[in-house]
């Protein structure tokens, strides 16, 4: 199969979340249509976790034209806070990881000191030797926070959605599960306060004679798009 623009990816890509929203039409149960954009909202009790494979929480996708508005707009709608600390996940030196850290200094542009949003970027544990969800769970017993948002690059099958399909949950992530790492969830139960995780996919599992990860060739050009967008959404929901 052949595939134009598309750098082949073997091994190396970093902590990066396999794809939080498998959506399926049975358990979507709001789909609105704000900004240009659609948007779905799922509420996936135990049973229908189960089917799915998913964790229990509130789920939204976003897609379309002005995304910072929409996402801004599901943000509100999934969680409130009047204090929030901003987590970017993943290894900024792998450009397919690097959502999270671009996020975090897009906001960092966004906010000063009066704004009522900290932000952390905890890296990899092969880069600090330390584990990003207990740094992330450290900084948020010393910070209070009302909102602990964490973003972290998705994993998908489906080649469309890169770059494109904005996923949000506050059934928490684990970091590293993308690259089959298996460390603690960071979720409301671990940290004590609620979560809300944010991520687009930026790596594409394409089986064709066999299985391969895949990237877009302008990845540094999509990461920086998609950062600024969740960063301006972010600012706009809760500064």
């Amino acid at each position: 199969m052949e595939r134009k623009n598309i750098r082949g990816q073997d091994s190396g890509l970093g902590d990066l979340l396999c794809e939080a929203a498998g959506w399926n039409d049975g358990f979507v149960t709001r789909k609105e249509r704000k900004y240009g954009c659609d948007i779905a909202f799922s509420d996936i009790d135990g049973k229908a976790a189960a089917a799915l494979g998913r964790r229990e929480g509130r789920y939204c996708t976003v897609r379309g034209d002005d995304v910072a508005r929409a996402l801004a707009y599901a943000m509100k709608q999934l969680a409130s806070a009047r204090k929030v600390l901003f987590a970017g996940l993943g290894n900024s030196g792998l450009v397919a990881d690097a959502l999270g850290g671009e996020t975090v200094r897009a906001l960092r542009k966004l906010c000063d000191e009066n704004t009522p949003i900290a932000t952390l970027e905890p890296l990899v544990k092969a880069v600090t030797n330390l584990d990003s969800a207990a740094m992330v769970k450290a900084v948020a017993r010393e910070y209070r926070p009302d909102l602990v948002i964490v973003a972290d690059a998705l994993v998908t099958r489906e080649w469309e959605k890169i770059g494109a399909s904005y996923q949000l949950t506050t059934a928490g992530i684990c970091p590293g599960s993308g690259a089959g790492g298996n460390g603690d969830m960071i979720d409301g139960a671990y940290l004590g306060t609620a979560v809300l995780a944010v991520g687009v996919p930026m790596i594409a599992v394409l089986r064709d004679g066999g299985e391969r990860r895949v990237i877009p060739y302008d990845a540094e050009a999509t990461v920086r798009r998609c950062s600024a967008l969740i960063a301006s959404a972010v600012f706009a929901a809760y500064s």
